[in-house]
């Protein structure tokens, strides 16, 4: 019971408790100015070209997205056309199934009746019990409906693909190893972003 308890306490206060990020406080050096500006200049020299390889990675994705797509499109429009004609067979299938089942249960109910009225004659009732057979038999061999293909989405495919690219090329933490070098100081430390009391 009181690991129950326990386990449950965990959980209950993971889900609802606060969410923390991280953040730094920069306290610089009383000199060395021209050590922080370069360090400065190398961070915004790294964030501008990581924002040029994020594009130019996005950009990468779009164009190979379309062609996938493309492809994808050609390969819907020939199963659609299968699925088609698969649906006008299954169509002309499901209403001879039902023409089949009906003049069978017909008789059926038929036999039934004159069953229950004739108990004694066993082939009747042999007939009624043959048609059960055979109306199981049919229900086991009712047609399916073919499976109708997905057609693509272009928005699925571009954000799967533009899920690799990423704006964290580390000129953060770059940046911070520049800061101390100069003789400043980095404190890290925690907020609350979520669940905050």
């Amino acid at each position: 019971m009181k690991k129950l308890i326990l386990t449950l306490s965990v959980f209950l206060f993971s889900c609802g408790g606060p969410k923390f990020n991280v953040a730094y406080k920069y306290v610089p050096p009383e000199d060395n100015k021209n050590c922080l500006n370069r360090c400065r200049e190398e961070y915004n020299k790294c964030n501008l070209n990581c924002k040029k390889e994020y594009q130019n990675c996005l950009d990468d994705a779009r164009k190979r997205a379309e062609e996938i797509y493309k492809k994808e499109l050609e390969n819907y429009s020939k199963e659609l056309s299968a699925y088609n004609e698969a649906y006008t067979t299954y169509q002309r299938d499901l209403l001879e199934w039902n023409r089949n089942y009906r003049k069978l249960y017909k008789d059926y109910l038929f036999f039934k009746e004159e069953c229950k009225k004739h108990k004694h004659d066993y082939y009747i009732c042999d007939r009624k019990y043959q048609l059960e057979e055979a109306l199981d038999t049919l229900n086991r061999t009712k047609p399916n409906p073919p499976e109708k293909p997905k057609k693509p989405n272009f928005s699925e495919i571009l954000s799967e693909l533009s899920s690799s690219c990423s704006m964290d090329c580390g000129c953060g933490e770059k940046y911070r190893v520049c800061f101390t070098s100069c003789g400043g100081k980095v404190i890290p430390y925690k907020y609350c972003v979520k669940n905050c009391k």
